[in-house]
């Protein structure tokens, strides 16, 4: 049979036919293989994880079989030792089977450090000295001295604090400052828009004192007392240009946007009074 004559043949189109069947049926198969192996288009929500003790987001995300690591271990005051703080990716989030979620823990307990040496310094020194170990700034006092801004004395809750004891970490270290009787005043600052964390840092900057810390409702939380922002502050700085050093500023908190529009010296009325720690 000459070549031509197999072209045309019933034979040669039955072959054809039979390897195209073949090529789209393994085409098929491989991709039906890759589909499996990848899980393709099947994916799951990452569950919420926030305040479960690991024990049981461990269980939570086997039964979902997914992998968890942890990423970090912070102490968290207001949280369960132990339990999740964050996750990466966020509940909510789709994956496929088999991702690592990442977790961040509370610590079982504070992280400690030794106390520095505060006193005898001025109050700017030990500020910085303060900010560099991660220690905060807590009631000032002053007293009568003939030596003004000096540190006198560091407690903490009212008990004298020697340098070299241990402290937790983020602690507030109440600070006794020497004041010459000169009626020494300070500027009195805008604080709009700050968080309070903020605030008090740029308040203790100034030789004055927190004063009442007022959230309005729009606070359900203790994540949401940390977001939010001061809209109020009395006395305002539009209202007096300097008060007496050791005052203290009373200030209100909202994470309405509305409030933080503009800036108000009106008080509030039905405000409850919080005090965080």
């Amino acid at each position: 049979m000459s070549f031509k004559s197999f072209l045309i043949s019933k034979t040669f189109w039955t072959q054809i036919a039979i390897a195209f069947t073949l090529i789209v049926i393994l085409l098929l198969a491989n991709m039906y293989g890759i589909r499996v192996y990848t899980n393709h288009g099947e994916s799951l929500p990452v569950p919420e994880l926030s305040g479960l003790p690991l024990e049981d987001a461990e269980q939570l995300l086997l039964s979902k079989k997914l992998g968890f690591e942890i990423a970090d271990s912070i102490y968290l005051d207001g949280a369960e030792p132990g339990s999740v703080i964050g996750q990466e990716p966020v509940a909510g989030h789709m994956v496929k089977e088999g991702r690592t979620i990442f977790l961040s823990i509370c610590a079982l307990a504070p992280e400690q450090i030794a106390m520095p040496q505060l006193t005898d310094i001025s109050f700017r020194q030990a500020v910085s000295i303060m900010q560099s170990v991660g220690l905060n700034v807590g009631l000032i006092t002053y007293v009568p001295s003939e030596f003004s801004n000096l540190v006198l004395g560091q407690m903490i809750d009212g008990k004298e604090i020697a340098s070299g004891e241990l402290v937790n970490r983020g602690v507030r270290i109440d600070l006794m400052i020497g004041k010459t009787q000169t009626g020494e005043k300070t500027v009195v600052p805008n604080l709009f828009g700050e968080t309070l964390s903020q605030a008090r840092g740029e308040i203790a900057s100034l030789f004055l004192n927190v004063g009442a810390v007022i959230f309005d409702e729009t606070i359900a939380s203790k994540d949401d007392s940390l977001s939010a922002k001061i809209w109020q502050q009395r006395p305002s700085y539009k209202s007096y240009d300097e008060i007496e050093l050791g005052a203290s500023i009373d200030i209100w908190l909202t994470l309405d946007e509305n409030k933080l529009i503009n800036e108000s010296d009106l008080g509030l009325e039905n405000d409850s009074i919080v005090e965080v720690n």
